[in-house]
């Protein structure tokens, strides 16, 4: 790979969290077993520009490598030994890689040459437009970049109304969390930040999704005192 790429999602808040949730609990933030890449395309490419694209070179190379479509992206069995990892004796021997793919909008030609749709989040516009919004990890690729810590916490504000699954919900409400609270800034300066990011209905909406059970939830995946992460969101909500 010889081209810049967005690492959104799960992987992007353990980047942006991990040092600083690690020097207070003495372990690492939670992982996860996607990997979610984002991209931005133009709205009105045509096809030979959507063919060039960063997007499509990307999925040239995953297809390249074994992988599958699968509903948003793709996916890929890999057996623990490539990651170093032995399972137990008579237990599954694979596991598998998700990798979903996240687009800012669609060209009308795009249908016209790739048959699959992927998430759409606009706000990977503004990160590939505007380098405010992104953070090199070198220690990873040189090519790698996440958003940052606000852009993070808007996308996640933005997906959790309209998760499906309860334990996405509560996965997405932990990121949020840790990103206002495990941080080198005030958690008052990140919601101001956040703040310019997103209309107010998008808080509306998230308020309307949030209960004390899934707070509780959260409290207990981070190992968090009762009543912590209400205070937090309350000052968003």
């Amino acid at each position: 790979m010889d081209f810049d790429i967005c690492v959104c999602g799960d992987w992007a808040v353990y980047f942006t969290v991990n040092d600083y949730f690690k020097e207070q609990k003495d372990m690492n933030y939670i992982g996860s077993q996607d990997i979610d890449i984002g991209f931005a395309l133009e709205p009105m490419m045509g096809k030979t520009d959507l063919e060039s694209t960063k997007l499509f070179k990307m999925l040239n190379i995953l297809e390249q490598n074994g992988y599958n479509p699968s509903m948003f992206g793709y996916k890929k069995d890999i057996p623990f030994e490539v990651i170093g990892l032995l399972k137990d004796e008579g237990k599954e021997k694979m596991f598998t890689l998700y990798v979903d793919i996240l687009v800012n909008s669609y060209p009308p030609s795009y249908q016209d040459i790739h048959r699959y749709s992927f998430f759409e989040v606009p706000l990977i516009e503004n990160v590939y437009n505007n380098e405010k919004f992104q953070v090199k990890i070198p220690k990873i690729s040189k090519y790698l970049f996440i958003p940052t810590r606000e852009m993070i916490s808007a996308m996640k504000i933005l997906a959790l109304p309209s998760r499906g699954e309860h334990h996405k919900m509560v996965k997405d409400l932990c990121d949020l969390y840790a990103l206002i609270w495990f941080a080198d800034k005030s958690p008052d300066k990140i919601i101001d930040e956040i703040s310019e990011l997103l209309e107010p209905r998008s808080f509306d909406l998230l308020k309307g999704k949030i209960n004390k059970e899934i707070m509780k939830e959260c409290e207990h995946y981070l190992n968090e005192p009762e009543g912590s992460i209400n205070t937090v969101l309350s000052q968003i909500l």
